[in-house]
């Protein structure tokens, strides 16, 4: 009984760090999880902003090859069509320039840098002697192109191609080729970039060429880790700048180096807007997720409460029963000293001797049975081949008888209302044994067999190889009133006989439930 309530106990306070021990590791699989696809969606959103700003770098980088190309191939087409003296053929550049885009503009000066013809009226009233794309071809260059510049007829953003143009082995003029800068600004409206992304044509010097969202003013990147770092690494490739130079805006920046040209294409996506989504993305799971988090963790916590609870309460119980068991355990102890007092009073009585051994025996199997429960803290079930023994070997001690007695016993379990009426039942009968069966001390054998009849019943056979008790079996007398009472009183009914010895077979019921598995009519004892 210790064993089971100590067991008990143990499975209580293992129950507790068990739950614990779950419920930390709920919580680390959980965030080891979150964190793996939070780790993946960091990095996909990452991969993704790179992807995007690369294919948008090439798409940039092939419309920068596009103006290049048209760039050029406008100025030789205006060249050849100026003829050898550049004023006799002016009439016919319009030809030169059919098919040429409406926001392309083309001028032409002699070497003094006087307007021979332009496409923008007004152009004759300006000097471009001192900007860089006719001083540039003045002094030896063929071809020149120039950074981000206002022009002075309309005060638009432009950028200028320009060539030499020479006669006779002499500079002669210079022809200039003109794009506005939002000609980029259609190309950045196709890319599904937010307002905060731009594009951009740089120079291979640094000097800004083009960009959507305008600068607000020139713009160098020479001393820029684009072109301090990046650009002599790879002629193309993406980093992120974690503040622009322009507007401190954070970017995923793509560049491309334009094949057989000045000119770099740069695609930047704002990553603040994108990283913004992102962590409103990962905002909202996790109000998704935090109130089935949170009602997991209440949950846990809560029955870890009670777990702490229920193990307090089973240790008040535990000492409880603790309590009851030694108090049980005292209270058989004294019963079995008073039954062994009694003993001794009894043999010092003037009585006669076979009363006073009969009376002994009975006290002795009763001191033996409180002492059995005792012994073994069975106070509900005392199991039969553990029992019986205990209360025959008793009696035959009691009465100094060199008997010997054999057991044939099942596991049967005997509850504690028909552990006293067994006792009693043992008692009589090998008192009577020893008494009618061998007498004056003839040695002989008592066998005893129990076997279970399920149901909570058992039959019960005490047999003898003495002389028996002849033709008439006793129906009187104390013992026989003993017996019969005993039996009745565990629901049983009884035969005894003398066959070789004499044989007494019952069936009782060793439990309650065996008192509902009879047939009441049944229970009178046979005879």
């Amino acid at each position: 009984m210790l064993d089971q309530s100590q067991t008990g106990r143990a499975r209580r306070i293992s129950a507790i760090p068990v739950a614990l021990t779950l419920l930390i590791l709920f919580l680390a699989a959980f965030a080891g999880i979150f964190g793996y696809f939070l780790v993946q969606g960091v990095r996909q959103t990452a991969t993704t902003l790179e992807e995007r700003s690369a294919a948008a770098a090439q798409v940039v980088a092939t419309n920068a090859a596009w103006i290049n190309e048209v760039a050029n191939q406008t100025l030789r087409r205006v060249d050849a069509a100026l003829g050898p003296t550049m004023l006799d053929q002016i009439d016919s550049l319009q030809v030169a320039l059919n098919g040429l885009p409406a926001q392309v503009d083309v001028y032409v000066v002699d070497a003094n840098a006087q307007t021979i013809f332009s496409t923008v009226p007004g152009a004759e009233s300006v000097s471009i002697a001192d900007r860089d794309y006719f001083a540039r071809v003045r002094d030896g260059a063929p071809f020149y192109m120039s950074s981000a510049i206002i022009s002075r007829i309309n005060g638009a953003n432009i950028f200028a191609f320009s060539k030499r143009v020479e006669r006779n082995g002499e500079f002669a003029g210079a022809i200039m080729v003109s794009f506005p800068s939002t000609v980029i600004d259609l190309l950045w409206s196709t890319l599904d970039f937010d307002e905060q992304s731009s594009i951009s044509l740089i120079r291979s010097d640094g000097k800004l060429i083009a960009r959507y969202p305008p600068a607000t003013g020139p713009v160098d990147l020479s001393e820029h880790p684009l072109f301090t770092e990046y650009l002599p690494a790879s002629p193309n490739g993406t980093y992120a700048s974690p503040s622009s130079p322009l507007d401190g805006v954070a970017r995923v920046v793509s560049y491309r180096r334009v094949e057989n040209t000045e000119i770099v294409a740069l695609a930047s996506i704002s990553s603040d807007s994108t990283w913004q989504e992102f962590n409103g993305a990962v905002t909202a799971v996790f109000i998704i997720v935090s109130p089935i988090i949170l009602g997991l963790v209440f949950g846990s916590v809560w029955i870890i409460r009670l777990l702490f609870r229920d193990a307090k309460r089973g240790r008040e119980l535990e000492e409880a029963v603790e309590a009851n068991i030694l108090l049980f355990r005292e209270i058989h102890h004294r019963v079995k000293n008073n039954l062994q007092s009694v003993q001794s009073l009894v043999r010092m009585q003037d009585m006669p001797a076979s009363a006073k051994l009969d009376l002994q025996s009975r006290l002795a199997a009763m001191a033996a049975m409180h002492e059995h429960i005792y012994q073994f803290d069975r106070y509900v079930d005392i199991d039969a081949e553990d029992f019986v023994p205990v209360i025959v070997d008793e009696v035959i001690a009691a009465y100094g008888s060199s008997v010997t007695a054999t057991y044939e016993l099942d596991h049967v379990m005997v509850d504690r209302d028909h552990a006293t009426p067994l006792a009693l039942l043992l008692s009589e009968l090998i008192t009577n044994a020893l008494k009618y069966a061998f007498p004056d001390g003839q040695e002989g054998e008592i066998r005893i067999k129990l076997k279970a009849a399920g149901k909570g019943r058992a039959d019960l056979t005490v047999a003898d190889n003495g002389v028996g008790l002849g033709e008439t079996i006793p129906s009187s007398g104390m013992g026989i009133r003993l017996i019969k009472g005993v039996v009745g009183q565990m629901a049983g009914r009884y035969e005894l006989r003398t066959e070789g010895g004499t044989i007494f077979e019952a069936n009782i019921a060793l439990a309650t439930a065996g008192h509902a598995s009879v047939d009441p009519a049944a229970q009178a004892p046979v005879s």
